[in-house]
């Protein structure tokens, strides 16, 4: 990887790292999802003049929207704001992974070979022995709500990969789109204080909610998809690991948080099941065919065979 890409990797590492801050501090002024359905609304908005009608392919494209945006960010923020130590919820995030392959594998029949199967097993017994640490069964409840928003973007992303010529713009864009309203009713039947929050909000509190929709959104997944278009996915992948240890030390750093020896060990065990995941996924990824690029030769052909005709 090239100097100036590698750079925009780590960029886009620490700004997903740092997020996990960002969001915390941010919960603490807004009800967590008014503040997620007005992160959807920005994007949304920006995203709009992507937005476009797929034939054929909406009910996929509404589902995902749904699992990925509305359902999985209503719950995390939540377990982000019951969650005392914010590096544990980082650490939790990550199960997305593992969870995706264990979903592929019911939904998909995809093979879970030894590797991945090794994985995908350290990466649990890491968030049990996480989980046995004292301090953090105390809020128990935040890491299951966790849990249960990774299963549902894990749920979205194996729908993804049933889904064909949509750009990621244009998937971000029905994501806000669909999120937004649906957020923001759920915010009215079981949320308080929205007004009060957003009259009280300052410069910082808005700052925040801009890091999320230009940062965490728009740089950080767009910033992925420039990469994996000039590199193998077992290159890209592997690498956006580092965003929880970043946002461990970030945690560390700016909520002065301290995870026992327990803690850091079983998240040195389950960060290291979802790198051998990440690998082993990015590795099948790689060597499967490249369906556009077939497609674009099978039309040159076509037009070469037309014109010598």
């Amino acid at each position: 990887m090239r100097p100036l890409h590698l750079l925009l990797l780590v960029s886009i590492c620490a700004v997903w790292g740092f997020n996990f801050v960002a969001s915390k501090l941010a919960v603490g002024h807004f009800p967590p999802i008014f503040f997620t359905g007005l992160r959807f609304l920005g994007l949304g908005l920006l995203l709009f003049p992507w937005l476009k009608l797929h034939k054929g392919q909406m009910s996929l494209v509404l589902q995902i929207a749904v699992f990925m945006g509305m359902l999985h960010f209503a719950l995390m923020f939540n377990a982000i704001k019951m969650a005392h130590d914010v590096s544990v919820i980082a650490v939790i995030v990550q199960l997305g992974g593992p969870v995706s392959a264990l979903l592929a594998w019911l939904m998909l029949g995809e093979t879970v070979r030894w590797r991945r199967g090794l994985g995908i097993a350290l990466a649990f017994v890491g968030s049990v022995v996480m989980s046995f640490d004292p301090a953090i069964l105390s809020y128990a409840m935040a890491l299951l709500i966790c849990l249960l928003a990774m299963i549902s973007m894990s749920y979205g992303q194996v729908l993804v990969r049933r889904i064909q010529h949509v750009d990621p713009l244009a998937m971000q864009a029905w994501i806000g789109v669909v999120s937004a309203p649906g957020l923001l009713v759920l915010s009215y039947f079981f949320e308080q204080g929205q007004w009060q929050a957003t009259q009280a909000a300052g410069w910082g509190e808005w700052s925040l909610l801009a890091y999320s929709i230009l940062g965490v959104s728009l740089f950080g997944h767009g910033g992925v998809y420039y990469l994996l278009r000039l590199y193998p996915v077992a290159l890209v992948n592997p690498g956006v690991t580092l965003a929880p240890v970043m946002g461990i030390v970030f945690s560390v750093i700016f909520l002065g948080e301290r995870l026992s020896d327990r803690a850091l060990i079983g998240a040195a065990i389950t960060l290291l099941g979802v790198l051998i995941v990440t690998l082993r996924d990015s590795q099948i990824a790689d060597k499967k065919p490249d369906r556009a690029a077939e497609e674009r030769a099978a039309l040159a052909a076509a037009k070469a065979k037309a014109g010598s005709d």
